[in-house]
């Protein structure tokens, strides 16, 4: 029996490696190819946003991610500590010395304050509903982790990456929104294009959202936003008339789902807080991905591969390269 040198072992090695680098990345491309066939960003027009409860995971995939439908969802919140515990008392014994990010959404500026003193002033008789404390993040302040459930309509690619690497990036959406009765934020869709969901823990919210197919031209929605009654002006915004916004008001104990660039302005009717979070996964990748590469051209070319290849990103973390 010929027995194999140490050389002939290192090359072999290194072939081998190499084949499987190669068969990965060809797979890779074609599986990326796949998607971008059969997931394409789809969007249903709607008259009212459907209330569902019981809903299975193949029902919600099917009648609302793969056709980019919006859902509330009525009984995913059930079994969370936090719709007892995230109260205002909680937050002002637990974090009452900390800075988040209080926003003026006038102007969308940073305003400093400790959460103990935006509480504070939420609550007099002033009632700043021009302050809105919506960055509390869950990565930096992970005892909140065990508070609630991700439900499992809401599977997130970015669960998949080392827990160092999320927080160091900003790649955790998942955050607190604490709002006063009447902030509102304006008309906007998610960040980078990514689907959207909102447990709402108490307090109400109102909801408009516009069926894509219909949107107006972009400076014309903006403008829409500006406008509390969504009375439109016809005369100077003529695409109005087709803009089809849906309104619905959310209940403590909801969740709704917000599709991929579905436009939608919120208002706080009380005193609310809220778990928002934006996820990534095969329904929406695609759209995100291009969303990243615009923004962020190198990391929109990483993101892919270590999502889809979570060993790399681990790889390239520990090593320093990210």
């Amino acid at each position: 029996m010929t027995m194999l040198s140490f050389s002939n072992i290192i090359g072999l090695s290194f072939v081998t490696i190499t084949l499987i680098v190669v068969t990965s990345l060809v797979v890779y491309l074609l599986k990326r190819i796949w998607r971008k066939n059969k997931y394409k960003l789809v969007w249903t027009p709607i008259s009212c946003v459907e209330r569902r409860s019981n809903l299975s995971y193949e029902e919600f995939i099917r009648e609302y991610a793969s056709v980019g439908k919006p859902v509330i969802i009525t009984d995913a919140m059930k079994d969370w500590k936090a719709t007892t515990k995230w109260t205002a008392d909680f937050f002002r014994s637990e974090y009452g010395s900390s800075n988040f990010l209080v926003t003026d959404v006038r102007n969308q500026t940073r305003v400093d304050m400790t959460v103990a003193e935006y509480l504070e002033r939420i609550n007099t008789d002033k009632n700043e509903k021009f302050l809105y404390l919506r960055d509390l993040n869950l990565s930096s302040n992970p005892k909140l982790y065990e508070d609630y459930k991700v439900p499992v309509y809401f599977r997130d690619w970015l669960q998949r990456l080392p827990q160092k690497l999320v927080k160091k990036y900003y790649l955790n959406f998942y955050s607190i929104y604490v709002g006063a009765k009447d902030t509102s934020i304006g008309l906007h869709f998610d960040f980078l294009g990514m689907p959207g969901w909102v447990a709402l823990i108490s307090g109400r919210k109102r909801f408009v959202l516009f069926t894509p197919n219909l949107i107006p031209d972009a400076k014309d929605i903006l403008s829409y936003g500006e406008d509390e009654n969504f009375n439109g002006n016809l005369e100077n915004f003529p695409l109005y008339a087709n803009a089809n916004p849906v309104e619905v008001i959310l209940e403590p104990g909801e969740i709704i789902y917000i599709p991929s660039k579905w436009w939608h302005h919120v208002k706080n009717l009380e005193n609310s807080v809220s778990l928002n979070g934006n996820i990534i996964n095969e329904y929406c990748s695609e759209i995100v991905y291009q969303d990243v590469s615009k923004e962020y051209p190198i990391k929109g070319r990483i993101l892919p591969l270590i999502l889809e290849f979570p060993w790399l990103g681990r790889f390239l973390f520990t090593t320093g390269l990210l």
